[in-house]
């Protein structure tokens, strides 16, 4: 894995905790607003962990490329690339 791939995977943990945090600090602050504030917020907080789960995805995909580039004969299952073909997951 070259510096850069490790540098992205840095900052995409980064990034997933920043966001996971200020979910946490959003939703301790819910209750301190009116009723329809409070609806609002929750929707924002709803959309921002949704981002987070998938910025957490694309971690994973990112670090199964990067262990996949590491030794390109394998594949996750193990097996010869030319025995298998990934038709459930986008390439690396």
């Amino acid at each position: 894995m070259s510096a850069a791939d490790t540098e992205f995977l840095r900052l995409l943990k980064k990034d997933i905790d920043y966001f996971e945090r200020a979910i946490e600090r959003f939703e301790e602050l819910v209750p301190r607003v009116s009723a329809p504030v409070q609806d609002q917020w929750r929707l924002q907080a709803t959309v921002r962990r949704n981002f987070a789960m998938e910025l957490e995805i694309l971690l994973d995909k990112a670090e199964e490329c990067a262990s996949e580039y590491a030794d390109p004969r394998r594949n996750k299952s193990g097996k010869n690339d030319r025995d298998t073909k990934h038709s459930d997951s986008a390439p690396c």
